[in-house]
């Protein structure tokens, strides 16, 4: 499990990495290691948070604002669940606290640390994974069912197609599209570049694919064949046969 420390004051923000160093080498054995970052500065966490799994944040100096931080975080697509760490600052008393958040009260104490790591352990096995994309306005994610097929508007763009029969275009390359979704087994690029989710195929004709939506996709010749032993394969993994 990755965490986050974000605590602009040093000496507390050290302690909580002891503590959490503490309680990863208890869990090695049994959950795992706890692998942890920390911040002190509210650009620092705001970079790069899809990296972790849970954020332990305190941050109330030189103006910040961790319940303005936390909700910045999930206006910008942040779904993983923050810990406030009340101390000087009470966060339970907020009038505008986000979502998927927990509490730990100052001076951290190691059974309330651990209760709290039991419980994101919960909450990772029962989250869904969702696929981050980019485009010049916006980042953006996505679960694997919400994505139906792909294609290249060019050479740096790719046209989403998803299931509630929205479009979105994804800054990414064809190479750098099939990347982000390398560990799913359930997409499948196509000789014309396009990406397919095979759960959603209805059909395969010597020179077409027609989706559950109703699109159809051009095939190369002799490409139905491979495609249609690649579904097989996707069908036989998934039914546990």
């Amino acid at each position: 499990m990755h965490l986050a420390v974000c605590d602009d004051h040093i000496a507390d923000r050290k302690q909580m990495e002891r503590l959490l160093g503490r309680e990863s080498d208890r869990r090695i054995s049994t959950t795992g290691v706890l692998y942890i970052d920390s911040f002190g500065s509210e650009n620092s966490i705001l970079t790069t948070p899809m990296i972790y799994d849970a954020i332990f944040m305190d941050m109330n100096e030189n103006g910040c604002d961790a319940v303005k931080i936390a909700n910045q975080l999930r206006q910008n697509g942040t779904a993983i669940p923050i810990i406030f760490c009340c101390g000087k600052v009470d966060y339970r008393r907020s009038q505008s606290l986000p979502d998927n958040i927990l509490f730990l009260d100052k001076p951290v104490q190691t059974a309330e640390l651990s209760a709290v790591i039991d419980q994101l352990l919960v909450k990772i096995q029962e989250r869904t994974k969702r696929i981050e994309f980019r485009n010049m306005s916006e980042t953006f994610y996505l679960t694997e069912e919400q994505l139906v097929y792909a294609h290249p508007q060019n050479d740096r763009h790719m046209i989403l197609h998803l299931l509630n029969g929205e479009q979105q275009i994804a800054e990414a390359s064809h190479k750098n599209f099939c990347a982000a979704l390398s560990g799913y087994d359930n997409y499948i690029s196509l000789m014309n570049r396009n990406v397919v989710n095979m759960r959603y195929i209805k059909t395969i004709s010597f020179f077409k694919v027609t989706l559950t939506s109703g699109d159809s996709i051009r095939l190369s010749f002799g490409e139905s064949r491979l495609l249609q032993k690649a579904v097989d394969a996707y069908i036989k993994e998934n039914s546990g046969q």
